[in-house]
């Protein structure tokens, strides 16, 4: 069997499954293979019914006590039974599942494996997987692999198929160098494939993941490294010089600029004229003042006769730089032209634009993805912007950068990244980081509280709101939802309502909104016709609204910390002092842990790290569905040993006396086909 055969050549699979796998990203034979478990289940010795911590994962050995009750819950169906080992009881329920009545029998001795939850003091199994006493006694001491699953395929089935394909699979020459292999200690591809879908033990596991995360590493850092080779040789007629600008610019300024932000655009000076294109990644905690740095390298390029665009990933954040740029250029004598372009505007008024911008009419052009239309063309552009650049798709990043041959590329970031995730993420870019918090700013002060607490959060806010200042409420949904217990925005703003008094103005805000009237809400908000904006996290990023001295965020269990630390930031943007309250719903001892490193500390960047350990960097910004990030399997906190093996690895790799030109040449052509299959912004 050929690594590259098309899946639907398996016996058993046809085109309805083969649709279903597709799902997975699974078109190939080496596709199945590269779809790791992401845990495994170790069959321990069953034991019996006694005190339990919630959400602790239990192997119990019972019977079922007394018929099976069946309840109807809003559309759900309950199955609940009583279990007992003969001395203690505990419920189980299984949601959906009417089946379950005819599966236990009353006086048989069954196995169930599940998870503990604690409901008015009472623990109860939720939905257990239920084993006979044969069959957890065939599968005990083994280590299962457990796969990422999708509507109609079983993790048997995905078992199944591996087994059957480790056992056919044609052997395949290593694509790393013999001396990787020798002085790095690495098992061979082929035995980390069998043994991380096969192990027979912990040890096994950590061997193949070892191989399997150096090849995620190494690939992805020569990849970076050759096209940071190629676009450094490469020149751009784009010459911007400076020649005294900066004075000119911070002068106009209201306020005092900070030592980082001054280094930051000397930094962009200094590349706008080496003569190479700039490719430049602006990095800051949340308030610390980006936008200006943008803004004056949006400056420089006018001044030297040329244009510039500034992407940003919603309507709202648009509106927001339009009006900051255009209030700023208003004190210049000869001001920049400033145009915005949005997808809600009108045929009409898109028409305009372009011919505006072909025309060298605009001078800065503002916009959201509506920038990357072939229509919108320009006279004389050489600076592109994009703010908070990993919410946009590689592809349309690029078609804005392709709109001219070489241009200045500067993206700012107001998620702080980890060092080494930023080394990974962003190793063909100059990285400038903007530290202090703008002069005068005080630091938010943070509570962590729980649902006995909230009146007292709520008598907080209307003292703000009586200050004439105004707070954000945060909530997990949008509407009322039968299988998740958590604050929705409708509901929530009705009790607030109830609470505070008549005169303030409460108002709800979510993302299935139209763009319009997200714009019109946060325009109301903004000028403080609102008092309380009761919303989903789409206020998360870059909103700016300096009256706001109060964000309470509820079930703030079920964020990121990463994405907690981007709310919080919606306040702190003025000289008042701010607040900002967690509200923990729920008595699992880790969301405590997780939430007092958030209320402990205003640091981005600490916070960042800390969510990378908890989450991984997939789920901390959001980088996988934006195709970022091309590992397969590799951590970027806790693989940190096996990166600087990888790095090591890459030095091996240039010296001549180590790696061969043929060796060389399969590794190259081994990361062009594994390029080729991804939509990461990496290709060779």
């Amino acid at each position: 069997m050929d690594y590259n055969l098309d899946i639907s050549k398996l016996k058993g699979i046809g085109a309805k499954t083969k649709a279903l796998l597709a799902k997975l990203n699974i078109y190939t034979v080496a596709d199945m293979l590269s779809h790791y478990p992401i845990r495994y289940e170790k069959f321990e010795e069953p034991g019996k019914i006694k005190e339990y911590t919630e959400e602790e994962k239990v192997t119990l050995s019972a019977r079922l006590f007394a018929p099976i009750e069946q309840k109807k819950v809003q559309r759900l169906t309950l199955s609940i039974a009583t279990l007992t080992d003969g001395e203690k009881f505990i419920k189980a329920v299984w949601y959906n599942q009417t089946y379950i009545d005819k599966v236990l029998r009353r006086g048989e001795d069954y196995v169930f494996v599940g998870k503990v939850s604690k409901k008015s003091g009472r623990y109860s199994l939720e939905q257990p997987a239920i084993y006979t006493r044969d069959e957890y006694k065939s599968l005990s001491g083994k280590l299962v692999p457990i796969y990422p699953l999708t509507k109609g395929i079983s993790n048997n089935f995905l078992n199944k198929h591996i087994s059957q394909i480790l056992s056919e699979i044609e052997p395949k020459k290593d694509y790393l160098p013999k001396v990787f292999i020798e002085k790095l200690e690495l098992i061979s591809y082929e035995e980390s494939l069998s043994l991380i879908h096969r192990p027979n033990s912990y040890e096994d596991i950590d061997r193949a993941r070892k191989r399997l995360v150096f090849d995620d590493f190494f690939t992805f850092a020569l990849a970076l490294r050759r096209l940071k080779e190629e676009d450094t040789k490469e020149k751009t007629e784009y010459l911007l010089e400076s020649n005294a600008c900066m004075e000119e610019f911070t002068k106009a300024l209201p306020y005092e600029l900070t030592a980082t932000q001054l280094k930051s655009m000397e930094e962009i000076e200094k590349d706008f004229s080496c003569g190479y294109a700039m490719n430049r990644l602006i990095q800051g905690d949340v308030g610390s003042g980006k936008t200006i740095v943008s803004i004056y390298a949006m400056y420089l390029a006018y001044k030297n006769s040329y244009q510039s665009a500034i992407m940003v990933p919603t309507e709202v954040l648009a509106k927001q730089h339009f009006k900051n740029i255009s209030s700023i250029f208003e004190k210049f004598d000869a001001p920049p032209k400033v145009a915005l372009l949005t997808g809600s505007m009108s045929k009409k008024e898109h028409l305009e634009i372009y011919k505006s911008v072909k025309e060298k009419k605009i001078d800065i052009i503002v916009g959201t993805h509506a920038l990357i239309q072939d229509a919108l063309e320009f006279d004389d552009i050489a600076l592109v912007i994009t703010d908070e650049q990993h919410r946009f798709g590689v592809r349309q990043r690029q078609k804005l950068l392709e709109k001219s041959k070489m241009l200045h590329s500067l993206i700012m970031s107001a998620t702080p990244i980890p060092r080494t995730l930023a080394l990974i993420l962003y190793g063909d870019l100059d990285i400038s980081y903007i530290k202090e918090k703008p002069k005068g700013r005080l630091d938010i002060k943070n509570c962590v509280i729980f649902d006995r607490d909230r009146e007292k959060a709520y008598k907080h806010i209307q003292k703000e709101l009586e200050k004439g200042h105004q707070a954000y409420v945060i909530c997990p949904l949008v509407e009322e939802s039968e299988n998740v217990e958590a604050e929705n925005v409708f509901d929530y703003r009705e009790k607030l309502a109830k609470y505070l008094p008549k005169n303030y103005n409460i108002k709800v805000m979510h993302g299935k909104l139209p763009e319009v009237q997200k714009a019109a809400l946060m325009s109301e908000f903004a000028s403080g016709n609102i008092d309380v904006l009761v919303s989903t996290t789409v206020i998360e990023v870059g909103v700016d609204v300096a009256n706001a001295t109060v964000i309470m965020i509820e079930d703030a269990q079920r964020f990121g910390l990463a994405s907690l630390h981007q709310l919080r930031g919606r306040v702190g943007r003025n000289m008042y002092q701010s607040y900002c309250i967690f509200v923990c719903t729920s008595d699992s001892k880790a969301a405590k842990e997780r939430l007092d490193i958030i209320g402990n500390s205003n640091d981005g960047f600490f916070i960042s790290e800390s969510d990378l350990k908890l989450r991984g960097p997939g789920d901390l910004f959001g980088l996988l569905q934006s195709g970022e990030l091309s590992f397969e399997l590799a951590d970027i906190h806790n693989d940190s040993e096996v990166f600087k093996l990888a790095m090591y690895a890459l030095e091996l790799f240039n010296d001549t006396k180590e790696v061969n030109e043929e060796e060389k040449a399969i590794v190259y052509e081994h990361i062009s086909q594994k390029q080729s299959k991804n939509t990461g912004r990496l290709t060779l």
